[in-house]
């Protein structure tokens, strides 16, 4: 079996390894979520490095009788340096890295599409809708969204300007009669509109349904929350960037 792999990939966390190494962990639509040593990276100039972000094709070596991947060599495709452009763009795209993580590799060749399509678009201008599309959609890779057009508990069709509560037990948007948590999920009509035009369009459609900057961070506050009652977790991630949303 060959030991020597290549794959596209981009890097969703990096982290010392012992003095002088670092290990990178990759999302490649080929190996999933694959961490990989990266020698001598803490002090050789000679080291092959790649930063948080950086989307490359990947020549790595597998020890497989030490049960170790390393990184031999890249072929960079973007390094997407507007990440790095603003705290915005660093905070989303650390939220965005979370997220993946929590999928552990599950459908990976979904995942690689939405957060290269991602990194390729944010801005710090557009970060929130960004996030939100993001959202949007990793919502439905997971399989946890919903139709928006029927209330997931009862099955009642929604009236065109109800506005939607949301459900506790289903963790998801539901009308106001099964709404479990008193209103304070609610999910007004345009909102209700643009997430589900959102989830039936590509990336780079949805980012083109012009909102205004209050209602692209309203949405994307909804949709984190969203996302954590749906995955029953806290994005630790979220916090410096909603902090950092309400300064804007």
């Amino acid at each position: 079996m060959d030991r020597n792999e290549s794959a596209p990939a981009i890097v969703i966390k990096s982290e010392r390894y012992r003095e002088r190494d670092r290990i990178l962990t990759l999302l490649s639509p080929v190996w999933g979520l694959r961490r990989v040593v990266v020698y001598g990276a803490q002090k050789s100039r000679k080291a092959v490095k790649a930063s948080l972000c950086t989307e490359a094709v990947f020549h790595v070596y597998n020890n497989k009788e030490r049960h170790q991947i390393s990184l031999v060599d890249l072929n960079i495709i973007s390094i997407h340096e507007n990440v790095l452009s603003s705290l915005a763009s660093s905070f989303s795209a650390a939220l965005m890295c979370e997220v993946i993580m929590m999928q552990k590799g599950e459908d990976a060749p979904s995942w690689y599409e939405l957060f290269s399509s991602a990194l390729d678009s944010i801005t710090e201008d557009n970060y929130r809708k960004v996030v939100t599309q993001f959202l949007i959609k990793a919502v439905n890779i997971a399989g946890l969204s919903t139709d928006f057009s029927f209330c997931p508990v009862c099955g009642k069709a929604y009236e065109e300007k109800e506005i939607l509560g949301f459900s506790a037990d289903l963790a998801s948007p539901c009308c106001s009669l099964c709404d479990t948590m008193h209103s304070v999920m609610i999910l007004p009509v345009n909102a209700r509109r643009y997430i589900k035009d959102s989830q039936e369009a590509g990336f780079a459609e949805g980012l083109s349904f012009i909102i205004s900057d209050n209602m692209a961070s309203r949405l994307m506050r909804y949709c984190i929350r969203w996302y954590n009652l749906a995955n029953a977790c806290s994005l630790k991630s979220a916090a410096a960037l909603l902090e950092l949303d309400n300064l804007i």
